[in-house]
């Protein structure tokens, strides 16, 4: 009977330590897969704070473009509204000007100064687009000869 038990025993403490074995196996095994997880999981978290900081720079450019792009608008409305009321002046002396009623009343010096003032502005876009200024432009010296559209950038 004693042999029995002992024997009987020893199966349960085998069985026992197998069962340990088995889990202590399937433990290293998960945290083993915990710790790649976890590796991963740095490397993503590193790469999303990068993506992050790339992004707020990102905003900051973007903001700092539309206020100089605002400004840039603000100044060409301000050039605007002076060019309309060169155009559409009233004078106590000579009334109302409408630069419509003058090009019906004198339509070729009109004409004439509507084209060479749409000359200037496209010569304004040549040199903005990096255009080399010409000898003419550099030599200039009376307002006749100047560009009135850009005196900055034409007329050095």
């Amino acid at each position: 009977m004693g042999l029995k038990l002992a024997l009987i025993m020893l199966i349960v403490m085998g069985v026992m330590g197998s069962g340990f074995y088995w889990y202590y196996r399937d433990s290293q095994a998960k945290m083993a897969i915990l710790h790649e997880n976890n590796a991963k999981l740095e490397t993503a978290v590193v790469s999303q704070k990068a993506a992050i900081q790339q992004l707020e720079h990102d905003v900051e450019l973007a903001a700092s473009i539309a206020k100089s792009t605002s400004k840039s608008l603000e100044a060409a409305r301000k050039q605007v509204s002076v060019i309309e009321h060169k155009f559409n002046k009233t004078s106590k002396l000579l009334g109302e000007r409408s630069i419509g009623k003058l090009a019906l009343a004198k339509p070729r010096p009109v004409r004439k100064i509507i084209n060479r003032g749409t000359n200037d502005v496209f010569r304004c876009f040549e040199i903005i687009s990096g255009s080399k200024l010409t000898e003419k432009e550099l030599n200039a010296e009376k307002k006749s000869q100047t560009n009135t559209s850009c005196p900055g950038i034409a007329n050095p």
